[in-house]
């Protein structure tokens, strides 16, 4: 993705290598001739049995990836890719549309999700917007480490450590989520600032990619016994990190 990296091109993805995970004929179709039209390389994979060793051979900068496919879904397939170490970013594309279904693909450690029926307009700015996080952090783009609550935040590493001392996993958006919200610790921060500033959205954007983030994020704190600190709804408005109580915090680890 070199020449991808800060210059201009006639084509928005022009340097771009994108491996598809479909075994749906006209959305493979579909989507090959956009990407394509946009500047990209475009790979396809249908079955989840061979998408770890297609990502290893090819070293593609982001893969489409859908839930359902042969032999192999698409959830299982990215949590094997994670769990040997790569990192390539992913986006997902589901026919399903519970908070379940979409918050176990964001905690296999895909950076975004699609329902079917999408956007391809939609779907080029969210590839745009995941390529240039990562190129973000390749170039060292961070800030000091953050402490709030019992917890501490480090953009360097892109580590939450808890108090004590154990590791919590994020994925790349939970962490850009937490962390941005933690920089404006008590302020109320509104649907369409963390759509823009954070997941890069432009316009008139639904916020329940943002509601999935959220609400996956909130099992992790909890699982993970991060009491000290809570994400807030603010109705109708957005989201706020607060503090919780030391007697609320002292309470829950009694």
């Amino acid at each position: 993705m070199d020449e991808y990296r800060g210059k201009m091109y006639k084509k928005e993805l022009d340097g771009v290598s994108i491996l598809v995970a479909e075994d749906d004929i006209g959305v493979v179709s579909l989507l090959r001739s956009f990407f394509e039209q946009n500047g990209a390389t475009v790979w396809v994979e249908e079955s989840g049995k061979y998408v770890v060793e297609r990502v290893n051979a090819l070293q593609p900068d982001i893969i489409i990836l859908d839930v359902v496919m042969p032999y192999v879904d698409g959830v299982t397939a990215l949590a094997r890719l994670r769990s040997s170490g790569n990192t390539t970013p992913a986006i997902m594309l589901t026919d399903k549309s519970t908070v379940d279904d979409k918050v176990s693909g964001l905690d296999c450690g895909a950076d975004d999700y699609m329902t079917k029926p999408f956007s391809t307009k939609e779907l080029l700015a969210r590839v745009k917007t995941v390529l240039r996080r990562m190129v973000e952090v390749e170039k060292g783009v961070v800030e000091d480490t953050i402490s709030i609550g019992l917890i501490e935040i480090n953009p360097l590493t892109r580590e939450i450590h808890n108090v004590d001392g154990s590791l919590v996993q994020f994925t790349k958006t939970e962490f850009d989520l937490l962390h941005y919200l933690a920089k404006k610790k008590t302020q109320v921060i509104a649907h369409s600032s963390l759509l823009h500033d954070v997941l890069g959205y432009n316009g008139a954007v639904e916020t329940k990619a943002l509601v999935m983030h959220i609400a996956n994020m909130r099992k992790k704190m909890a699982k993970h016994s991060l009491s000290s600190i809570k994400i807030e709804t603010v109705a109708g408005v957005g989201y706020k990190l607060v503090e919780a109580s030391v007697n609320t915090v002292a309470h829950l680890h009694t």
